[in-house]
């Protein structure tokens, strides 16, 4: 409970996000669960601080997936934190290198359920082009929600039903499909990142709003970023014009691979 005897909120920090490094913090009082350490173990704390966040309250790791932008910090942070981590089996052992002497590793099965310091979490399955990727809902103790899922090239039915009824949502605005199209990467990168099982567009995302939208719906945050094939501008853009047709009052942020994001509610 707070000061004035209610239940404490939850808020999401996005630490880092995109092809360099992927770091975000669920808060709910005093406690903390991370997802993803695709930077240094020092880095993550540091960013941590910038955010108001205290490392020494993180009470476990939650990886999306095993790709090297999701795990290199994951071993030293855990080691240094003491605390577990917990993954999908697929992930577990795809990422068994990055987890070597972790003391506690453990299995969060898609579609079950969580319970750490007053949060519910919640697994669901992503579509990307790793061993077996999921997204993360985290429940409240005040009926609040925050929904994430980054790295999938489609929204499934699954995942919008995860995501609805989120106060927060940080959603994959990956790439601009003009720019991927006329952009440096070869054929066989931009094939893969188009596809079902790549990154999701800023199209895509701007496209489920409607299917996410709730009266709960706060902020809603674009994440994993290109630096090639995508722009701040363009995904807000995109997002915003898609919270405007339904006349909604959400609030649209961006996340940065260089600046700590923090989203609280009211």
């Amino acid at each position: 409970m707070d000061a004035h005897g209610s239940p404490p909120r939850l808020s999401a920090a996005f630490l880092s996000s995109g092809s360099r490094g992927n770091l975000t913090a669920v808060t709910c009082g005093d406690a903390t669960v991370l997802i993803d350490v695709g930077v240094s173990a020092k880095e993550a704390c540091r960013r941590m601080e910038l955010a108001g966040i205290a490392p020494s309250g993180v009470r476990a790791i939650l990886l999306t997936h095993e790709h090297v932008d999701h795990v290199s910090g994951v071993r030293v942070l855990a080691r240094r934190l003491d605390v577990p981590v917990y993954a999908s089996e697929g992930t577990l052992r795809a990422a068994c290198g990055a987890l070597r002497d972790v003391a506690c590793t453990e299995r969060l099965g898609v579609g079950s359920e969580l319970a750490i310091a007053g949060m519910r979490i919640r697994a669901f399955r992503t579509e990307h082009d790793a061993a077996e990727p999921v997204g993360y809902r985290f429940s409240g103790p005040a009926d609040d929600a925050v929904g994430i899922v980054s790295d999938t090239g489609v929204l499934t039915p699954a995942i919008l039903e995860a995501l609805h009824g989120c106060d927060i949502i940080g959603i994959e605005c990956n790439h601009d499909p003009h720019m991927l199209a006329a952009g440096p990467y070869p054929g066989f990168l931009k094939r893969r990142i188009a596809s079902v099982r790549g990154h999701l567009s800023n199209a895509a995302a701007a496209a489920a709003v409607e299917a996410l939208m709730a009266d709960t719906l706060h902020t809603l945050v674009a994440l994993h970023l290109s630096e090639q094939n995508n722009t701040a501008a363009l995904a807000r853009e995109a997002l915003e014009r898609a919270v405007q047709r339904l006349g909604a009052a959400t609030r649209v942020d961006v996340s940065s691979q260089r600046e700590p994001l923090r989203c609280e509610l009211p």
